[in-house]
């Protein structure tokens, strides 16, 4: 797949997860993105997601904001997966500067790691982790 699909992917996963039925509260915020972010929680015995969704980028129109996710998946107490990924923006700033280059503004943020705790005594090297963009042309926010 290549990186406009996985981008687009990301997007309509974060669309349909913001408007689930879900029971969310506003709040947590992110060294990641900028504002606030609406906090769901899936699950609640054994497996469990919880996400953080931020779009301050459109509720701070002009300003810093952020438009993306920050999952971290777990078994129990025991981590095993954890994805941020999404676009941060540092705000209009100087009109000229925006105008000439509006990308300048932007950056992508990706941070991903997975860890398989029930294999970490045998030896093998359970564990991923990778905070390089998919996405070129743009800054990436390192978190």
């Amino acid at each position: 797949m290549d990186a406009a699909k996985r981008v687009c992917s990301t997007l309509f996963l974060i669309l349909v997860v913001a408007t689930a039925p879900v029971a969310a509260a506003t709040g947590p915020t992110s060294p990641c993105f900028p504002g606030e972010g609406h906090q769901f929680d899936i699950g609640d015995q054994g497996a469990g997601i919880d996400l953080v969704v931020f779009l301050s980028m459109f509720e701070n129109l002009g300003g810093a904001g952020g438009f993306g996710i920050e999952a971290n998946g777990a078994i129990g107490n025991q981590s095993i997966i954890q994805l941020r990924a999404g676009v941060a923006f540092d705000g209009v700033g100087p009109a000229t500067e925006f105008v000439s280059n509006p990308f300048s503004r932007f950056s992508v943020v990706y941070d991903y790691s997975m860890s398989l705790p029930m294999f970490a005594d045998t030896g093998v090297d359970s564990s991923y982790e990778a905070d390089g963009s998919p996405v070129s042309g743009l800054r990436t926010k390192h978190c």
